[in-house]
């Protein structure tokens, strides 16, 4: 049943275009495959993108910025993946994925951040903006190019470790570790999703009485979202048809939120390493504007997120999971 991945197939001394590859649904994933099938269906796909996008991150990333983006964007859902499907994986074979995957992830973090703002930058110099946005992206540039070392070493290491050969052998060492007969999808998967959907209500609940705590509601957010991805297949066509596009919103405004804090600390960092007063001008400015946004986002986001809004929230889960209290 378990779709064929190809590992490390990739081969990034040629030109032209490659495919951007995703896998966000398990298409292809009936209600009544083993638990064990989806699981292995689930790291293969996300798995197989990590390696696939590893060596274009690392030697290609000047063609395309989308190969960073990828990278990490895999690596954060063959986390959830793995931590999903935790009861399936062998122990410590998970734990060294667990730890290769953060390292993986942490090596593309600056580089995806600095593509990010530099292309922000270059959009506001093509209207016409004055010398010290030019002096800032060469800056930027400087700095984006010192961070595609560790995507270098890291591939490098990930080649020698063969990773992808290591990644393939670890997908059918996922297996149903229980006494009994083994579950399938419908059967076992809303069990998966159930503390995950009630470790999330309990935050929202939280955020209501401590605002401060918006950044840990937004993790558990996408926590639940990452696991409705593959935990589709166990419901009715209505849950990715219409529950997952309305919690999505919420979990998108939850990351434009974070994304503001997140950026107003890196280029806090990278202001203070520029000798330059014009530049550690210009980006102080960026700062001032990416905390105003952040204030701005966040008290719209709590004045929209009311008890009223959480319960109708829950009632949307109830036609598929119990989560209410009544």
């Amino acid at each position: 049943m378990r779709r064929k991945t190809s590992f490390g197939q990739c081969k990034c001394g040629g030109v032209g275009t490659l495919t951007i590859k995703k896998a966000k649904w398990l298409d292809g994933v009936k209600p009544n495959a083993l638990i064990s099938e989806v699981a292995q269906t689930a790291l293969g796909e996300r798995l197989g993108l990590v390696a696939y996008y590893l060596p274009l991150a690392a030697k290609r990333s000047d063609e395309n910025i989308e190969y960073v983006h990828q990278l990490r964007v895999s690596v954060r859902r063959s986390q959830a993946a793995l931590e999903l499907f935790q009861p399936l994986a062998p122990m410590r074979r998970s734990e060294k994925l667990r730890k290769r995957l953060k390292k993986i992830r942490r090596a593309a973090g600056d580089a995806r951040d600095l593509d990010v703002l530099i292309e922000r930058i270059a959009a506001q110099k093509n209207k016409g903006q004055k010398a010290s946005t030019q002096r800032t992206l060469k800056y930027l540039q400087s700095l984006r190019k010192e961070a595609q070392a560790p995507l270098v070493e890291t591939a490098e290491w990930a080649s020698r470790k063969r990773l992808p050969q290591k990644f393939e052998g670890f997908v059918p060492r996922m297996r149903w570790r229980d006494t009994g007969a083994e579950e399938t999808l419908e059967k076992i998967g809303p069990l998966f999703l159930d503390p995950i959907v009630l470790q999330f209500f309990y935050q929202a609940e939280q955020t209501l009485a401590a605002p401060d705590t918006l950044h840990q509601l937004r993790i558990e957010a996408k926590r639940l979202r990452y696991a409705m991805e593959l935990m589709a297949a166990a419901f009715e066509s209505g849950f990715r048809e219409e529950l997952y596009p309305y919690f999505e919103k919420v979990q998108d405004r939850l990351g434009e939120i974070n994304d503001h804090a997140t950026a107003a600390a890196k280029i806090g960092a990278w202001a203070k390493q520029t000798t330059d007063p014009d530049v550690a001008l210009f980006l102080q400015a960026a700062i001032a504007q990416e905390d105003e946004a952040y204030r701005e986002e966040s008290g719209g986001f709590h004045d929209w997120w009311t008890t009223d809004l959480i319960s109708n929230l829950k009632q949307r889960f109830d036609r598929y999971l119990r989560v209410s209290d009544d």
